[in-house]
């Protein structure tokens, strides 16, 4: 047994590698011996240093390796990789790199299980197109995970249809959050929360298989077309590293609260958040929510009297830019200017924003996701206390369509609202991140908040009585319907779960199967309310503790779960929440 890092020697002659394999027989030669006239000769590679296989120098990703070697005559490194884990299959896959100009190749190892036995064998490539193996073998030990805790989940697999699920790799952004309501926490209990934050990536048998720890906690993530991974963090940061951890960029909002001079992010400038997660665009661009501040007169003091007292209010609102890869913004649709700021929700007076560094905002439209279809030039946005999913022209700026409930759309916006075709579960209520399937096909996470409205006489749904989903729609934009296409539920079961924030669904591309991230499933308890934070008389949802689960469903009608794996804190003194996720089909990338 080879101990962690540790690596086998070559024999190194005159600055030669001496045991390539190649010799002089090995070339093309006339009959005669001689060299054909005008044939050049392919020089045999020669190993300049050594390969060697170390840990990860980022303490970020602790989980995974970095292969370095450098070479002369060679185009490339071939890396076989076998894996061997006590009680578990063995694995073996390939990489491949090119070298650098100097000859030179640094290449991460990534996706294999903690405490795995990792085998190396390297080749490479000649300008000939040989392949040439390097005699000996590397070899590493990988880590341990952490332990069960405060600072790790407990991950367990609960369901799993092997033959059935989506072959792969899903990345979860995973948050931990204290058992108490955040209007009433400390500062270190907040920090708690706040100033920590993980991407676990598990394979298809729920096993780990890489991770990233961020002194920030982290909201959405997603994969970038060349591996990279697009993180935003809640201090409204968005920042792109690559598998081994390294911050390759950031941006940051340039009005918001808590500025630090010596930051290097790229300013955002004009806006005071950047939140939730953007959506990479294929011509390089950020599609982005920034929640903004606007002064209201004569604004709601309550959401359950409409006759209480009106007063001025600071009111957030979404913006949604895009920007470039040098941070300008080249195109903004603000909701200020083309929603109803009188439509409410029940959370408007909800501590999201006071607690984000803008004390005594409301929360008005609290978007959560933002995707696009390019086939309509449609930008599609996730509007949480709107209860609705927004269609705006990328183009025009114009709303052309609400995916919603009808309650409460007045005049032009009235005529918006998509009618349904064929029948259909509900409507979105906190619906949670679209994600594009085709032209007007899209699937989201229906959260299913309340189901009501204020002023409206009738009363919120109880979080006990409620469940989650997810859901597909198609719009018809010339007909402007949608029709309900799948959902993972159609109604409460004794083993629903009810999560009243956060959570993603997305489909995946092999299978058909839906992803489903449901981000905290809370004890259905009829003593506890999900409706005011600040309503003392009762429990609130975030005084109790929760699993959070990760599901798959299939493409059927009705749909089948052909996996679940939970993560879960044993000791429940504070619980582990997923944000969201997304799938791919290895840890290094690829769709």
């Amino acid at each position: 047994m080879r101990k962690a890092g540790v690596h086998i020697g070559f024999a190194l002659i005159a600055g030669a590698f001496v045991s390539l394999g190649l010799s002089h027989s090995s070339l093309a030669k006339g009959s005669d011996g001689s060299q054909p006239v005008g044939q050049a000769v392919a020089k045999a590679p020669v190993l300049l240093a050594e390969p060697l296989v170390k840990a990860n120098p980022n303490p970020a990703v602790p989980l995974a390796a970095v292969l370095t070697l450098q070479a002369r005559n060679a185009v490339s490194v071939e890396v076989s990789i076998h894996e061997r884990l006590a009680g578990r299959p063995d694995k073996s896959w390939q990489l491949s790199a090119p070298l650098s100009p100097d000859g030179s190749a640094k290449i991460p190892v990534v996706g294999f299980r903690p405490g795995s036995e990792l085998t190396f064998t390297v080749s490479l490539r000649g300008s000939s197109g040989a392949l040439t193996r390097v005699p000996n073998e590397l070899a590493f030990r990988a880590p341990n995970l952490p332990d069960v805790g405060l600072n790790w989940p407990k991950i367990d697999t609960l369901e799993l249809d092997r033959a059935k699920v989506e072959p792969g790799i899903t990345f979860l952004s995973v948050r931990r959050n204290f058992l108490g309501r955040g209007s009433l926490m400390t500062t270190r209990q907040r920090d708690f929360q706040r100033k920590f934050g993980l991407i676990i990536a598990l394979n298809e048998d729920g096993e780990v298989v890489w991770y990233y720890k961020s002194p920030q906690r982290i909201a959405g993530v997603q994969s970038m077309p060349d591996g990279r991974i697009l993180v935003t963090l809640a201090d409204q940061r968005t920042r792109i590293i690559d598998v081994l951890g390294n911050v390759e960029r950031e941006y940051v909002a340039a009005l918001r609260p808590d500025r630090d001079p010596s930051s290097s992010a790229i300013p955002i400038e004009g806006i005071q958040t950047i939140h939730h997660e953007p959506y990479l665009t294929k011509e390089g661009t950020f599609i982005a929510m920034s929640a903004n501040a606007r002064r209201i007169d004569n604004y709601y003091t309550s959401v359950t009297d409409p006759n209480a007292p009106r007063k001025p209010q600071m009111v957030m609102g979404d913006s949604i830019i895009e920007y470039d890869a040098t941070g300008k913004v080249l195109w903004k649709w603000d909701s200020f200017d083309h929603l109803d700021p009188m439509r409410i929700h029940f959370h408007l007076f909800q501590p999201y924003w006071m607690t984000r560094g803008f004390p005594g905002h409301l929360d008005w439209t609290h978007g959560n996701g933002v995707s696009y279809d390019e086939k309509n030039g449609t930008i599609i946005v996730s509007l949480k206390q709107m209860d609705a999913i927004i269609g705006i022209s990328r183009k025009t700026g114009e709303i052309k369509w609400i995916y919603g409930d009808p309650t409460g759309w007045n005049g032009a916006l009235a005529e918006k609202v998509l009618k349904p075709k064929g029948q259909f579960v509900r409507y979105p209520f906190s619906p949670h991140h679209p994600h594009v399937d085709g032209p007007g096909l899209m699937t989201y996470y229906d959260n299913g908040m309340f189901q009501a409205f204020p002023f409206t006489g009738k009363a919120p749904v109880p979080q006990h009585l409620n469940f989650s989903r997810a859901a597909r729609i198609q719009v018809d934009e010339k007909a402007m319907t949608f029709e309900e296409v799948w959902t993972s539920e159609t109604e409460r079961t004794e083993g629903s779960c009810y999560n009243w924030a956060m959570g993603e669904a997305e489909t995946l591309p092999m299978t058909g199967n839906t992803l489903l991230v449901r981000a905290n499933c809370t004890p259905q308890d009829p003593s506890v309310s999900d409706f005011n934070e600040f309503d003392l008389s009762k429990r609130f949802v975030d005084e109790l503790y929760g699993d959070a689960f990760v599901d798959q469903y299939t493409k059927d009608n009705p749909s089948k779960r052909v996996a679940r794996y939970r993560f879960s804190n044993p000791d429940q003194i504070m619980s582990w929440t997923l944000y969201g996720g997304f799938h791919r089909s290895s840890v290094a990338g690829g769709k």
